[in-house]
């Protein structure tokens, strides 16, 4: 099968999806725009960001053509709010599938409210899509505020790779060697983006508290895509004396490098005000690693509090309260990294997810081809310079 993904080259997530339909013996080939990470087992095609509006002609069409050219019998979209996506719906082709992720369809994520071409962009997308997967049950109202899609939509949850995502104890150690850390420090570890969505702020209010129980506790910040001005107003912060130089910016995570920044963390922490199904929590749980999350509905899905991870109120105080109770209980760290580990390989384990993929694609592949009509995409097109 001749597997078409569109999405984000500088996240991992495309990436990681398209190589785990590569390794059941597709061809995959990645069309986006920009920087790409390393894609092992794709085909990458990509174009410079445009910076103006005749840059950016040439680079629609460029794009257009990586998709024909590569004759695909699918074209699969990761995440269906964003001007790659809209290319895609352009181009015509079908079988059309999309994953929503969850910033793409949840308004609250949208700090200055979705703009309404934005909101026109997405629900086209979903419209014209052969199928829709969710990456998890509580995206479904979220899709259905777009329009009426559920008998086109299925779960996908993804998930992680455990051959790539488990307890990695001697890289870990050799992972705290190179950074220099003391063999007592108590690492927990932030993965998520130096994005205000996050909440890294919050994370760094509750750690002077947590600091005047357990001095030992060393937190490492991850610095991928981080926006610019948070991270100034976070470094100032972490330089107050409160924090006694107990915070660490680690940079860029390669993906690969991952496992080891989990298994090296007694803690993962998860404090976003606004979530779906993080791929962040099924790595530090596939790696053995208990997770800290905020109370937000959407977890109950796959974890229970207590169970597979800890939940807490997005308050510095109780944030403090719950990595206290992480770290001096031992049993309790050991039970939710058991449990956890176990769950995720239940719920979100990539090869078997990808497998149940590709039996969607073969029953759309095995129904009547749809004949997009042009005039709609040709409007689809004429919007996008106006985003």
């Amino acid at each position: 099968m001749r597997i078409a993904v569109v999405g984000n080259g500088r996240t991992v997530h495309a990436l990681v999806r398209g190589a785990a339909l590569a390794a059941r013996g597709h061809l995959v080939r990645l069309v986006t725009a920009g920087e790409v990470l390393d894609a092992p087992g794709l085909e990458v095609r990509t174009r410079p960001l445009p910076g103006n509006p005749v840059s950016a002609a040439l680079s629609a069409r460029g794009f257009l053509r990586d998709i024909w050219s590569f004759r695909p019998d699918v074209l699969h979209v990761h995440y269906a709010g964003n001007k790659l996506s809209t290319m895609a719906l352009v181009s015509g082709v079908h079988p059309l599938v999309v994953t929503v992720m969850g910033g793409d369809v949840q308004p609250e994520q949208h700090l200055g409210g979705l703009a309404r071409l934005e909101h026109r962009a997405t629900r086209r997308l979903l419209e014209e899509a052969d199928l829709i997967l969710a990456k998890s049950e509580a995206l479904r109202p979220q899709i259905a505020a777009f329009g009426p899609f559920e008998s086109k939509v299925e779960t996908v949850r993804w998930g992680v790779d455990p051959g790539l995502f488990h307890p990695r104890r001697e890289e870990a150690e050799a992972l705290r060697a190179r950074l220099g850390l003391r063999a007592d420090d108590r690492v927990v570890f932030s993965p998520r983006l130096l994005r205000p969505l996050y909440n890294i702020h919050l994370l760094l209010e509750a750690f002077p508290l947590l600091l005047a129980r357990e001095p030992r506790a060393l937190l490492l910040l991850s610095e991928h895509r981080a926006d610019p001005g948070y991270r100034e107003t976070l470094v100032a912060r972490a330089s107050r004396p409160d924090l006694a130089g107990r915070v660490r910016f680690v940079g860029r995570i390669e993906h690969r490098d991952m496992p080891a920044f989990y298994s090296l963390a007694e803690v993962s922490v998860n404090l976003p005000f606004s979530d779906g199904l993080p791929q962040s929590l099924f790595e530090a749980m596939a790696c053995g690693t208990p997770s800290l999350l905020g109370r937000l509905p959407w977890y109950a899905e796959v974890v229970a509090d207590g169970e597979h991870v800890l939940l807490c109120d997005l308050e510095a105080p109780r944030v403090a309260d719950a990595l206290v109770r992480l770290l001096a209980d031992a049993t309790l760290r050991r039970s939710l990294a058991e449990a956890g580990r176990r769950r995720v390989l239940e719920v979100a384990c990539l090869p078997r997810e990808a497998e149940r993929v590709e039996r969607f694609y073969e029953r759309l592949l095995a129904a009547p081809r749809r004949r997009p009509a042009w005039a709609p995409r040709l409007l689809d097109g004429l919007t996008l310079a106006l985003r």
